[in-house]
């Protein structure tokens, strides 16, 4: 043979990039601490290849993993920085885990890059220029812009190859995110990134390119991997047999970033350009499933801002106060690493997600500590005050409990609600503390009144809500506008059961052939007037269905423009999907919903299988639907899974929006979500994006009574469609603030950035908060002029 193998590659065979490789799920079918073991072995395995191969290249990501084997086995630890510095080891993907890219929040995402490129640049000297995610579950078009802002060139992918209807068409392309932002992106052709380089696989790589004639490089990761391994010496010998032989791609064993660098090179100007989310036609359940872990992320991600604000606000309210700089930090990375695009998403084991459920309460037991500490470093307490740890101002009716009922003063505007709770009127403004002391009074009463037999109707002069007799939304009339919401002869929160057998993937797949059957739960156990005024208003409706039972306070607030829905199931299914359906009477041609600094337009038709495809999709916290001059918003405390579909009717046509809210799989966990679960959402009618945003973030961040002082709004834009994402203190324990903003509109936005504490030098930073220009000021602020969904961070000096 050897005469055949001398025999060199054609001098225009296809090149690939082999990059050692071993995908390690920090969670799976086995539980995090397993993986720090996985972690070890692997590193162990492929520093003993190094020093046998010296052309090994490792492409190793997950910061956190890194961090593990420190901190459990240093000596693996030390014979990693020797294979980085002899340039065998390659850090890669920016991130402190390889996480979910749909459902974490904005400023999740922001930390993921930052914790993850601060880890890498502070233990080994590297600064990584990618992000590499080959196994999430579809990819937010928030990360193009996220990625320019972090100092990633790069961006890798494996998952789409996974489509089930619509092949990419294209393996290497520029990325350009929902701001315009473009990212390098590479889609590798040979399908997987567990290559193990046999000749098939090669030849399929460079058959399956869609880019040949205009490009000549792919990248192939090989190794064992999902529970780690890494490449073997076996495949070592293959590479070095395919670096230069006929009838095959060359062969090269090197770095991802030389593979970059040389296909951006050669493709720059002439590749192609795919627009907006790279939505993976497959694992739609994944929005929904394990609801309580998710319920755990949201809501960990919210506590974060408002430690974080408070905490800032403590620091430069009280000298003697100490910024938490190292326990924000530990629970930062606690929350990232359960993002990880196994746990977040629901498709790990029982174990994994009973050990997240209690990690999540020790998260919100240890950020509500942090919050009260600040809070009582605030300055002398002027009385019972609503804490707003929203950008925007509100006025809105809140719920107290006993203590902070007691606490009121004397005279207030309370409702009795039962129990020693009561409901009080409340004005705070955005980032800051008002004093709650019943006197933000609203212009007009909610009452509430039976009506036709059986109908039950809420009115506070700007919505009238009617609940008929089986406790269902009848008839929404918008007030202001003088125009009924939903669709004629429909009715709303409209739960529906249907089965749900997807073919392969149990907890990740919701098949599109379960709407094929349904089942409306229509009737009712109860329906009751609980609450009737004057400053809220509600009805409880009790339904039972198979082993199931559900609880339900439809809630009208005075002054209130949205129906807000708390909602308690004990869900006992097998099985069954659980939807909360609005028949909308708004002709759509698309939905909207809320990502990460910014939204999306999803089309509500099926025209392409492009949009066939999009049957169930993702939003944070509002999806809204409009026809010009009106829309609406569905709104929600902590989920994620959603679907939009036209409904004709008579008169014309509308848009019905359901939540997804409950799933049963059997299989990797066969207790899948049984139990008690606790969600609110809300229906707002008349809601523009900008009112969207804002009554989004009001949902998730409840005002917060607390004995404290009155706080100004710590920082301010004064525009509607500038949102302030965070407010904390510099990593570099300098006392600088940091406040990052984005437009979130999606038009231009000129604002004002004001403080309300003497600042001395302002300067714009990238997400790891490295200055980049100083920033324009005048004597009334700091200028802001944004473009659409632009993110910007701001770094201040206080004087």
């Amino acid at each position: 043979l050897a005469e055949v193998l001398a025999r060199p590659a054609s001098a225009s065979a296809h090149r690939i990039s082999a990059a050692g490789h071993a995908h390690i799920d920090s969670a799976w079918l086995w539980p995090l601490r397993e993986t720090v073991r996985k972690a070890s072995r692997t590193f162990a395995n492929v520093t003993a290849l190094a020093r046998d191969y010296p052309e090994l290249v490792f492409a190793c990501s997950q910061a956190q993993q890194y961090a593990w084997v420190k901190e459990h086995q240093p000596h693996i630890w030390e014979r990693i920085k020797e294979a980085v510095a002899a340039g065998q080891w390659s850090p890669v993907g920016s991130m402190w885990v390889e996480s979910d890219a749909n459902m974490p929040g904005g400023e999740a995402l922001a930390r993921q890059l930052v914790h993850g490129k601060r880890f890498f640049e502070e233990e080994l000297g590297v600064e990584t220029e990618e992000i590499w995610l080959p196994d999430s579950f579809g990819y937010t078009a928030a990360f193009p812009q996220l990625a320019k802002l972090a100092g990633v060139k790069w961006f890798l992918t494996q998952k789409l190859s996974w489509n089930q209807h619509n092949r990419m068409p294209h393996h290497t392309f520029w990325w350009e995110g929902i701001d315009g932002t473009r990212v390098f992106t590479h889609f590798p052709p040979v399908d997987t990134y567990n290559a193990q380089l046999h000749a098939r696989e090669l030849a399929h790589a460079e058959k399956n390119f869609a880019d040949k004639g205009r490009a000549t490089r792919s990248l192939v990761p090989f190794g064992w991997g999902d529970g780690g391994g890494g490449p073997t010496r076996e495949m070592l010998e293959r590479a070095r047999r395919l670096r230069d032989l006929e009838g095959s791609p060359r062969v090269t064993v090197e770095k991802p970033s030389t593979f970059f660098a040389a296909a951006e090179e050669e493709y720059r100007e002439r590749a192609p350009v795919w627009s907006g989310e790279l939505y993976l036609e497959l694992h739609r359940a994944t929005y929904t499933t394990q609801a309580k872990t998710k319920q755990g992320n949201r809501r960990s991600e919210h506590l974060l801002r408002e430690a974080e604000l408070w905490a800032t606000a403590a620091s430069l309210r009280s000298p003697s106060y100490r910024y938490p700089y190292e326990r924000l930090d530990r629970v930062w990375k606690t929350v990232l690493l359960h993002q990880f695009h196994d746990i977040l998403p629901g498709s790990s084991i029982a174990w994994v997600h009973r050990e997240a459920r209690d990690t999540y309460e020790e998260v919100r037991a240890e950020l509500a500590d942090l919050v009260a500490d600040a809070v009582t470093s605030l300055g002398a307490a002027e009385g019972l005050v609503a804490l707003n740890s929203s950008p925007y101002d509100r006025v809105q009716v809140v719920e107290l409990d006993a203590e902070a009922a007691g606490v009121l003063p004397s005279g207030a505007r309370v409702q009795e609600l039962g129990e020693g709770r009561v409901a009080v009127p409340a004005r705070s403004p955005g980032l800051g503390a008002g004093l709650l002391d019943g006197a933000a009074v609203p212009e007009r009463a909610v009452t509430a009144k039976a009506s036709d037999p059986g109908d039950l109707v809420l009115d506070n002069g700007l919505l009238r809500v009617v609940v008929d007799g089986d406790g269902l939304v009848s008839s929404v009339r918008d007030l202001v506008a003088g125009r009924e919401v939903l669709v004629p002869g429909a009715r709303a929160n409209l739960l529906q059961l249907h089965p749900d057998h997807p073919n392969h993937w149990d907890a990740w797949d919701i098949d599109r052939h379960y709407r094929n059957t349904r089942t409306d739960l229509t009737a009712a156990d109860s329906v009751s007037l609980v609450e009737e005024g004057p400053l809220r208003a509600a009805v409880r409706v009790v339904r039972s269905f198979g082993k199931s039972t559900v609880v339900q306070e439809l809630r009208l607030a005075a002054g209130a423009r949205q129906l807000d829905i708390d909602t308690e199931v004990d869900w006992q299914e097998s099985e069954k999907v659980l939807k909360a359906a609005f028949p909308l009477d708004v002709h759509a041609e698309r939905s909207t919903a809320e990502i990460q600094f910014g939204h999306v337009h999803r089309a509500t038709h099926d025209n392409t299988s492009w949009d066939a495809a999009r049957f169930e999709i993702c939003a944070h916290r509002w999806l809204r639907v409009a026809e010009p001059g009106y829309g609406v918003a569905v709104l929600n405390d902590s989920t994620y899974g959603h679907d939009v579909t036209r409904t004709p009717h008579p008169d014309g046509l509308g848009t019905t929006v359901r939540l997804t809210l409950l799933r049963a799989p059997h299989s990797p966990d066969p207790h899948t979500d049984l139990g008690v679960h606790r969600f609110r959402y809300a229906l707002a009618p008349g809601a523009g994006v900008t009112d969207a945003v804002r009554e989004g973030l009001a949902l998730n961040l409840p005002l917060r009574a607390a004995v404290a002082p009155v706080v100004p709004a710590l920082v301010s834009t004064g525009h509607p469609a500038v949102t302030v994402e965070s407010v904390k203190l510099a990593e570099d324990r300098s006392g600088d603030v940091i406040v990052r903003l984005y437009e979130s509109a999606g038009g231009r936005a000129r604002a004002r950035l004001t403080v309300s504490f003497p600042v001395t030098e302002a300067r714009i930073t990238d997400l790891l908060e490295r200055p980049l220009h100083p920033a324009v000021t005048d004597e009334d602020g700091l200028v802001l002029d944004l473009r659409p969904f632009q993110i910007l961070t701001v770094r201040l000096t206080p004087a």
